[in-house]
């Protein structure tokens, strides 16, 4: 969280969220009881020293906040927080190999009432910013997410690549040639390309953009094994896809990006 309020520049104000979703035997609510303070309290007692301890961002005007909820749905209490402080963006930490991690922010990214941009943060990225990596199937939702990357560069000094991944649909094999089809799909998305940067602010217009093959992959293992193979710090991707293109569905591409064990940060924007 300080990382990422010192990269935008922008941040005014933060709030630190922890949900309890505690479940207890009737017999051990005479022991709840007998806590010196209410649950919540300690909680945020706790979370207060340890912010205290490690969020001191270099701009010292962001205030911020512990909130302690208690809601059985940990991504609705969430949400309900993001919408009533009108919050632009919710960190999320991932741990790595541990079953169900990531699924709050899964939960969250399905709800209809989440308006806000989603960061996953693995427990085994490195504190660098230094390459992102910016998925792109020539949307309106591909915009945001590079004018996103965009500020996020600006404040790191960071490199942006684009990356377009086209596939050929199952049902044309074995009926087609491969090697012509490809071509002729790569030679397409470099329309669609020129014709994209076309609405870019000035500044967006010559980012790069790297063409993949699917080859038989999902869209969402064929981006993972890009920014894994080329060392990408962070992936910044749209919510969602551009209708009408089945070869690229940024949506579902971005659900199960966030199912994947990998170090590589992700941010969904929405």
């Amino acid at each position: 969280a300080r990382h990422f309020c010192e990269l935008l520049g922008t941040v005014e104000q933060a709030w630190f969220v922890h949900n309890i979703k505690f479940e207890y035997p009737e017999e051990a609510e005479s022991l709840m009881a007998e806590l010196e303070r209410p649950l919540p309290d300690l909680i945020s007692e706790e979370i207060n020293e340890r912010v205290q301890l490690h969020f001191q961002p270099d701009s010292h005007d962001i205030t911020w906040e512990v909130l302690a909820t208690d809601n059985a749905f940990t991504a609705q209490a969430l949400t309900n927080v993001a919408n009533k402080n009108d919050i632009g963006l919710v960190i999320c930490g991932k741990k790595i190999s541990y079953q169900g991690s990531g699924q709050v922010a899964e939960k969250m990214l399905r709800l209809p009432a989440f308006r806000g941009n989603l960061l996953m943060v693995p427990e085994t990225a490195p504190h660098r910013m230094e390459r992102l990596l910016v998925p792109n199937d020539f949307s309106a939702s591909s915009t945001k997410a590079l004018k996103i990357a965009h500020q996020i560069a600006s404040g790191a000094d960071a490199r942006i690549t684009c990356q377009h991944v086209y596939t050929i649909p199952m049902h044309y094999f074995p009926y087609i040639p491969v090697e012509g089809f490809r071509e002729s799909m790569e030679e397409q998305a470099k329309k669609d390309l020129k014709k994209f940067r076309e609405a870019l602010p000035e500044e967006l217009k010559e980012i790069s953009c790297e063409f993949t093959y699917s080859k038989g992959r999902t869209v969402a293992q064929t981006v993972y094994d890009f920014a894994v193979n080329n060392n990408k710090d962070l992936i910044v991707i749209g919510s969602k896809g551009r209708s009408g293109m089945p070869a690229v569905l940024l949506g579902s591409t971005a659900i199960q990006l966030l199912q994947f064990d990998f170090h590589v940060p992700l941010l969904v924007v929405r």
